[in-house]
């Protein structure tokens, strides 16, 4: 009988105690962390882009073409140099002698898809290139940003091409991005 009493009086105790028992609850005065508005520095910031990266892009996407750039010398520091604080792309390139205008122009369309494509991994604002029925139809948008400087000589260091397209400009009329198959 003492056994009975005294699981009965442990089971009572016992309940007593979880009904009685709270949870407590409290409440911070702190706000959210998530409630406030993101830094958006990145989105609305400078652009800063990294031109010893984008240049191995380049030199790496013109020699994965088809297409064989034998006129262009090898130059050790590459074919493309910028400025973020002037907003300046620089292509340029050492070619061989007689050197016809429309095989630089190929050389510097397919230079300006490289660019295009590689500001666009870089940064998400710039757009890659859009292509039209297997043929590619813009250079995207980085020269919206960006100001472009053709710089271009022959062997015996008579120049080419020197020009500087301002961003917003149109691309020299010899550049185009049609001449380019994506196939």
């Amino acid at each position: 009988m003492l056994k009975k009493f005294s699981i009965s009086f442990l089971l009572l105790i016992s309940m007593f105690l979880t009904i009685s028992c709270k949870t407590k609850r409290s409440v911070s005065n702190q706000p959210f962390p998530y409630a406030t508005k993101p830094e958006l520095t990145y989105i609305s910031g400078e652009y800063n882009l990294d031109f010893n990266d984008m240049n191995a892009y380049v030199i790496d996407y013109l020699r994965s073409d088809v297409l064989p750039f034998f006129f262009v010398k090898d130059n050790k520091d590459g074919v493309l140099k910028g400025d973020n604080s002037t907003k300046t792309i620089t292509i340029f390139c050492t070619c061989m002698n007689g050197t016809t205008k429309n095989d630089l122009d190929l050389f510097l369309s397919m230079a300006l898809l490289g660019v295009a494509y590689n500001a666009s991994e870089q940064d998400f604002r710039f757009k890659a290139p859009n292509s039209k029925d297997g043929h590619y139809i813009d250079f995207g948008n980085v020269f919206n940003v960006y100001n472009l400087k053709i710089e271009a000589v022959d062997e015996s260091g008579n120049i080419i091409r020197n020009e500087l397209v301002n961003a917003t400009d149109r691309i020299p009329d010899g550049i185009k991005p049609e001449y380019i198959n994506i196939d």
